[in-house]
């Protein structure tokens, strides 16, 4: 039996892990407000299902990833300073 090579290197598992815990944190974040009720409970709950989904369906595409990071960090940000 034949074992075929992973398409993902090393550095890819990594970006997939950081864009997990990622998008766990913004998730933890966007909760976090709508106990406060600074956030709708539904538009939260939205968001991050949408966020998983494009976590999970990123598949092998580095861009992908790369795109859905900078859009994590960037909605985070935005939460981070409205929480201030």
């Amino acid at each position: 039996m034949t074992i075929e090579p992973s398409v993902w290197r090393t550095n890819d598992c990594e970006v997939f892990d950081l864009a997990r815990e990622a998008v766990g944190y913004l998730v933890a974040l966007l909760l976090d407000l709508t106990r406060s009720g600074a956030l709708e409970t539904d538009a939260a709950i939205d968001e991050s299902r949408r966020l998983r989904h494009d976590l999970l369906e990123a598949g092998f595409d580095r861009a992908r990833f790369n795109q859905l990071l900078a859009r994590v960090e960037a909605r985070t940000t935005e939460l981070q300073g409205s929480r201030e």
